[in-house]
């Protein structure tokens, strides 16, 4: 006589009963021989450092430009010590004779008019493990430190979200940074008795939330003086001027350069161009920037080609080096001297246009 057929619920529990015992058996062994986080870990991107980078962060000091510099207005002198670069070289930004004429750091840039200069671009700056960001973020500290570092372009996401225009990555709690308090640091920086002689351009890329150029300029007239810091280009000019007229103003200083895109179209110069915002891809021609791997920017002829903006006629030119998803060792690799040195000279023939700016991620690995 055949029980289970007599006894079907009695045989369909014992059945299940020892599938369960099984798949139990199965993951003890799972977590005993292969932990749950390596399994995570071989799923999704690993952002964490390894441990020879994690001790190299955790034993250095503070990163800044050059003993005169602290990351305090106020006086509290928290920021004083150099940035360690992958040479072993300490460099100093700021290289000016005291009480000489100065902008940016030289006094030979001061000759050079704004789409002359080259300009390090700390990408989606916003995105920072420091105070932002758990999973995914483009860069170890934040904007404040890489602008005391010597990064003199910072590039922001702009987003909208509930209600209120925040810095985001991409989604509103990714590198979320509160938009009126970024500005307040940028604006800090500027106001520093040592840092005015510098010029800082501000890139924003429109993202999430269709915030509008208008709402954007709201909350930089809440920031006192940053407006009447910003350059206003004249519709009527393609010339850019000297850095010396921008650090020293005719008739006031105007140190602020701002740009950017996926916004609302600025290109008409009645729209964006009396607010002092500029439309990024009406002057700039810029690379791809969706790179796998560092192969990808090693192939120059398609690395360096223009993706975006003016094919002709272009007086800034954007040369992207980073990879996506971000990642810490290719960015230590590819903000090398000798990878960027090799890559803006190839970039320049190949685009024909000499780079202005020069996006990275992990602004504090590297030369750049």
């Amino acid at each position: 006589m055949n029980t289970c057929n007599s006894r079907r619920p009695f045989c369909t529990w014992m059945v299940a009963g020892s599938f369960l015992v099984v798949f139990l058996a199965v993951m003890i062994m799972v977590l005993v021989f292969s932990p749950i986080d390596q399994g995570v870990a071989n799923l999704i991107p690993n952002f964490e450092p390894n441990e020879e980078q994690r001790e190299w962060i955790l034993k250095r000091d503070t990163p800044a430009a050059s003993p005169t510099v602290s990351l305090d207005t106020d006086g509290d002198n928290d920021g004083d010590a150099k940035l360690p670069s992958s040479s072993g070289q300490q460099y100093m930004f700021i290289q000016c004779d005291e009480g000489g004429e100065c902008c940016n750091g030289n006094a030979l840039n001061c000759d050079l008019r704004l789409n002359e200069m080259a300009f390090a671009t700390v990408h989606n700056a916003n995105s920072a493990r420091e105070s932002s960001s758990a999973l995914g973020y483009n860069h170890l500290f934040d904007l404040d430190r890489a602008l005391v570092a010597g990064y003199r372009a910072i590039n922001l996401d702009v987003c909208k979200c509930n209600g209120k225009i925040q810095f985001c990555h991409n989604f509103c709690d990714f590198g979320s940074r509160d938009a009126t308090q970024v500005l307040l640091e940028i604006m800090k920086f500027l106001m520093n008795s040592d840092h005015l002689s510098e010029v800082v351009v501000l890139i924003f890329q429109f993202s999430t939330g269709n915030p509008t150029v208008e709402e954007l300029y709201e909350v930089m007239q809440d920031v006192e003086g940053f407006t009447e810091l910003m350059y206003v280009h004249p519709a009527d000019s393609s010339e850019w001027p000297l850095m010396r007229d921008l650090v020293k103003g005719r008739p006031d200083p105007k140190r602020l350069v701002v740009f950017q895109y996926n916004g609302q179209d600025c290109s008409v110069a009645s729209a964006c161009a009396p607010l002092g915002i500029n439309n990024y891809f009406s002057y700039t021609a810029e690379t791809n920037f969706d790179f796998s791997s560092i192969e990808d920017m090693r192939n120059v002829e398609e690395s360096c080609k223009i993706t975006r903006g003016p094919k002709e006629g272009a007086t800034f030119y954007g040369v992207n080096t980073f990879v996506t998803p971000p990642n810490e060792d290719a960015a230590a690799f590819v903000n090398a001297l000798s990878f960027v040195r090799r890559r803006l000279n190839r970039c320049a023939a190949v685009a024909g246009l000499r780079p202005n700016f020069i996006l990275v991620d992990f602004w504090s690995l590297g030369d750049v």
